[in-house]
């Protein structure tokens, strides 16, 4: 990309993607996602403009949404699309999605088996025409020397034998997206969220604009969240916070109770205690 060039984004979106985008002096047309999803019209009136696309389709971070077979099928952006599939293996609900490629053969999919095996195994992926692969195998080189062989290896392994879909790990992160659900419903009941598809995030909203405030307040309650600020442009999303259901139940109710705490002290401006349940 050149300086000025414009890249689409779902907004929100994966904050080290804007920063990425931002640090390559990249100009970012932000489509909102709707609370159905995806406006496929919208998305392809600012590809018109965009020299790149950057989507997350697939259980959404930090939504959890899934974009619709029905979508997918009439999306076609006229620009250079990159897809990102790191969440695709972690559907809850549903069987996991087909590829945003099939129906838009140009696209450049992305990955990580990071998320669906095992966090240590930082080890991604790209699928796009070979052309572009050559292309990137070039640039590897300035920003690193190259992933450690046996971890790459061992993803091939994983990814060639399909195993990267874990009916264990699945059904675990099913449970604790529940529990950390029921948990916002009793301790946050005026907390607005919808249950995610899949993934790894829920995406809620206070009634009020508190969310940055309530993130820098929070760690003295042994909780560290994520403001809606970092997933977004111009001070988007100053309401919402993401919660990863990452932890067992048991700490994610104690965690949520912990931040409701965080938010009665905020709007009492007093100070808490803490309590020592981290939500990272």
């Amino acid at each position: 990309m050149s300086p000025r060039d414009k890249v689409l984004i779902d907004h929100p979106t994966y904050p080290h993607a804007i920063t990425t985008f931002t640090q390559a002096r990249a100009r970012l047309l932000p489509v909102a996602l709707t609370p159905s999803g995806w406006d496929a019209e919208q998305l392809r009136a600012a590809g018109r403009t965009a020299q790149l696309a950057y989507l997350i389709p697939d259980f959404h971070n930090p939504t959890g949404m899934c974009m619709p077979s029905s979508v997918r099928e009439r999306l076609a952006l006229p620009c250079v699309t990159v897809v990102d599939e790191t969440m695709t293996d972690l559907a809850l609900d549903a069987p996991s999605p087909e590829p945003l490629a099939a129906h838009l053969p140009a696209a450049i999919s992305v990955g990580s088996v990071s998320k669906s095996i095992w966090g240590g195994l930082r080890t991604g992926w790209i699928r796009a025409a070979p052309a572009v692969l050559e292309r990137v195998a070039r640039a590897r080189p300035t920003t690193d020397l190259g992933t450690p062989v046996v971890e790459q290896l061992a993803t091939a392994v994983l990814l060639n034998d399909r195993r990267t879909r874990r009916t264990d790990t699945l059904g675990r992160l099913r449970e604790q997206r529940d529990a950390l659900r029921r948990a916002l419903t009793a301790y946050l009941p005026d907390v607005h969220f919808t249950c995610p598809e899949g993934g790894l995030t829920l995406w809620a909203a206070f009634p009020d604009a508190i969310s940055s405030r309530l993130a820098a307040i929070a760690p003295d309650f042994g909780v560290t969240i994520a403001a809606g600020p970092r997933f977004g442009i111009g001070g988007a999303f100053a309401r919402h916070i993401r919660l990863p259901y990452t932890l067992p139940s048991e700490r994610l109710t104690t965690a949520v109770r912990a931040l409701a705490d965080a938010e009665q002290a905020l709007r009492r401006g007093t100070t808490g205690t803490h309590v020592p349940a981290p939500l990272a």
